[in-house]
């Protein structure tokens, strides 16, 4: 297990930081990866942002 969590990005909701250790889920498409995470600070699922 890592003991470092990386920046995914930025919650569009509340504009706090997010990183892996939050992620949920992250799947390929057509146009690149795409990923769903638990904002920490406003407990939304959202797609961070870079």
């Amino acid at each position: 297990m890592a003991t470092e969590s990386s920046r995914l990005g930025m919650c569009p909701n509340c504009g706090n930081s997010i990183t892996s250790g939050y992620l949920l889920i992250e799947y390929d498409t057509e146009d690149g990866s795409e990923r769903f995470a638990e904002c920490p600070s406003c407990e939304d699922i959202v797609h961070p942002a870079h």
